[in-house]
């Protein structure tokens, strides 16, 4: 690990305690995060249960990467972010390694071909923070294909750094008055069942359930885990809402719902 010597290490916890506004404590964090981490990207999104995420910090050097997560995340990206998903479970603050919590065929969903594996990010370091029942935190560092996974011991570090940086980054960004009025949007199984349209060929919420965690990229055994039934049902499932919607595949079910949120 690329790690700052103490002095440097000093140096930035006393500017994280010092500086008081976003505006002044994005240079050294950006760049400390950067050095000990070896990360190219640092983001911080304010998660919500009711609407789209906002971007309070985002250091992207990459021109067409900060243009595609400009243009993408906040649309569609986020609806399928294991951390996005994980941000409201059972813990106030978590600090994950994306593999840690992505679901079991996430590297082989459509929502990875044709949306994570285009930002051309190969893994993230995630931190989340629950500020309310609706709101959360997030702070995410990722790495590019060039620099490789982080390792066990980046992801310690991580663990014991993290908090310190959420709980000062709550204060700072608590005084924020320029953050854009969240609007209230569907979740993933909202618009699965909603797309169905109504009659015999609507889909159940429990068919719209399992279609959400599909396209997420669980395996009908991991989705069966989630929900409480066995990986036969959920193939069974699997097959009325292929039926139902007309389809025969999980890049038709990612593309369904990518033609779903051309509306919005």
């Amino acid at each position: 690990m690329d790690t700052l010597d103490k002095a440097g290490e000093y140096e930035f916890l006393n500017d994280l305690v010092r500086l008081d506004t976003l505006e002044t404590l994005k240079r050294p964090l950006v760049e400390y995060l950067g050095k000990t981490f070896n990360a190219q990207t640092v983001t911080v999104i304010r998660f919500t249960q009711e609407g789209p995420p906002v971007t309070v910090l985002a250091h992207i050097p990459d021109i067409a990467l900060c243009q595609y997560f400009d243009a993408q995340y906040s649309r569609i990206g986020y609806m399928l972010d294991p951390f996005c998903i994980a941000a409201f479970g059972p813990a106030d603050f978590t600090a994950h390694q994306l593999r840690e919590i992505a679901p079991d065929r996430f590297e082989t969903s459509e929502y990875h071909a044709h949306y994570y594996a285009r930002t051309g990010l190969v893994d993230e370091l995630g931190a989340t923070l629950r500020l309310s029942d609706d709101v959360a935190l997030h702070l995410s560092l990722g790495r590019t294909r060039s620099h490789g996974r982080f390792r066990a011991s980046e992801l310690r570090y991580f663990r014991q750094l993290s908090p310190i940086l959420m709980n000062r980054l709550r204060t700072i960004t608590h005084r924020l008055g320029d953050v854009p009025e969240l609007h209230s949007a569907p979740d993933l199984i909202d618009r699965y069942q909603n797309m169905s349209g109504g009659g015999a060929k609507a889909l159940s919420r429990r068919e719209a359930e399992i279609a959400a965690l599909i396209v997420q990229g669980h395996s009908s055994r991991a989705a069966g885990l989630c929900i409480g039934i066995s990986d036969q049902t959920v193939k069974v499932h699997r097959r009325n809402i292929y039926k139902k919607l007309q389809i025969s595949s999980q890049n038709e079910l990612f593309s369904l719902l990518v033609e779903n949120m051309k509306g919005d």
